[in-house]
């Protein structure tokens, strides 16, 4: 056999374990794997020079065409995203318009002509009458995920229609009945946070830690107590999103060890900075908000014990920030491009976090999760060949010149990627997106009839 295209000589890691050798692909697929002189010639071969293979991080948690066209965010955002070694992502879309067939069918087209690496959805449910067909879109479509916000007020600058308790538990039962189905919830009680917020900003206060402080600890935690009851009485399994408190770590671990199926998301941001951080200003303003040290710290013992699922970016391409109203200002901000540097700047080398670990919750557990696993998210024969050459030596500083807001600019992190291969196509190389070598992207959702 002659493959085309063989990695050898690398410290291949997986979510249960490593050796030393390499892996060969033949149609985009993984085809072989083991020591070095098992692999078979192949057209290109790639020498690690004992340098660490991964499979390639999903990023189930991103935000496209909030601000900009949704064809020219996939072409602008997802090339750095392959550079740092994302090969899968889901992306939270609205839900907004009745034709949701035809909605979802100019998605893919889309993604199929400007996406680098292969993409799918949730769906953000924004409109009632969605939550009366759950069975129907994800039958038509093939998307079993589905988010509901709480936290933002009905008037809020970016137009999310929060969920009521209502929505939340027909859509619960509904997807508890459907094969995969899951629902994703932004744990803010809305109510109590708009009250703190109203009382805290006669004061002037335009700082980070401000908007921190008005929407405290328990308001998120009040939220992600009350989905596990929800998720408990109905049988729905439940994603909290973009948990930023220990106490959330805390409830998940205590709820799946009585049996209810609740997995816990953080992301990268809150566990790198702070509202306190001194050069951030409220252009880092990110709901839920960066909380303080301490938060962080309990986030950490979460990646580093279990209590936390996975890693999500919650990337969002924002126009420019005004910096003007701490109040007013857009949240969010971007982080494709440097999840995987962080973890292993802040996780693998600053804490110790194993590899196998890290494989874990940014890959084998986002793919079972949300039903792309066996053929993402691991390093086996068949799988897709969606892989990651990382130089965990290597240093360099975090620099930005795109879309969006970045919270990371100036840090020097020590652990790239080197080369991401999306399909068996090595799309980046030291840093650099080669346009020439990707594959068209393909769309994850699979409709049901199509199986």
């Amino acid at each position: 056999m002659k493959a085309d295209l063989v990695v050898r000589n690398a410290r291949v890691v997986r979510h249960d374990g490593a050796f030393f050798g390499g892996v060969a692909v033949v149609d985009g697929a993984i085809a072989m794997l083991g020591a070095n002189a098992l692999l078979p010639d192949a057209t290109r071969v790639i020498d690690a020079e004992g340098r660490v293979l991964m499979p390639g991080v999903i990023d189930t948690h991103c935000h496209l065409g909030f601000h900009y066209p949704y064809d020219e965010d996939l072409a602008t955002e997802t090339p750095p995203a392959a550079v740092g070694g994302v090969t899968s992502a889901l992306d939270y879309t609205p839900l907004v318009t009745a034709d949701y067939l035809g909605f979802f069918r100019e998605k893919c087209r889309q993604i199929e002509t400007r996406s680098a690496i292969d993409w799918g959805f949730h769906f953000i449910i924004q409109r009632e009458e969605d939550v009366h067909r759950l069975a129907r879109i994800t039958a038509d479509t093939g998307v079993v995920s589905y988010k509901f916000y709480f936290g933002y007020e009905p008037d809020n600058a970016i137009g999310i229609v929060p969920a009521t308790d209502g929505w939340i538990f027909g859509a619960m039962r509904a997807l508890a009945t459907i094969p995969g189905g899951i629902i994703n919830v932004h744990c803010e009680n809305t109510a109590v946070g708009t009250w703190l917020e109203r009382e805290i900003r006669p004061t002037g206060r335009q700082d980070l830690g401000a908007y921190q402080e008005s929407r405290p600890v328990f308001v998120e935690e009040e939220t992600i107590r009350r989905m596990i009851f929800f998720s408990e009485l109905t049988g729905c399994p439940l994603h909290v999103v973009h948990t930023t408190i220990g106490a959330g770590v805390k409830l998940g671990v205590e709820a799946r060890a009585r049996g209810v199926d609740v997995t816990i998301e953080t992301c990268p941001h809150y566990l790198t900075r702070t509202s306190y951080d001194p050069d951030l200003d409220m252009k880092a303003k990110i709901c839920p908000p960066l909380r303080t040290k301490d938060e962080q710290e309990a986030l950490w013992r979460g990646v580093a014990d279990g209590g936390i699922f996975s890693i999500g970016t919650d990337h969002v391409p924002f126009r420019p920030k005004k910096g003007v109203d701490l109040w007013t200002e857009s949240p969010g901000a971007v982080g494709f491009q440097w999840e995987l540097p962080l973890m292993l700047h802040f996780g693998h080398h600053a804490r110790g976090l194993p590899l196998t670990r890290l494989v874990e919750i940014n890959s084998w557990n986002p793919a079972r999760r949300f039903g792309l696993a066996p053929k993402k998210g691991t390093l086996q024969v068949g799988a897709d060949a969606d892989l990651v050459l990382v130089d965990l030596d290597l240093e360099k500083t975090v620099t930005h010149q795109g879309k969006g807001h970045c919270i990371y600019e100036g840090m020097r992190l020590k652990g790239w990627p080197v080369a991401t291969i999306v399909g068996g196509a090595v799309v980046a190389e030291n840093g650099a997106f080669d346009d020439t070598a990707a594959r068209p992207a393909r769309c994850l959702n699979v409709p049901a009839e199509m199986g």
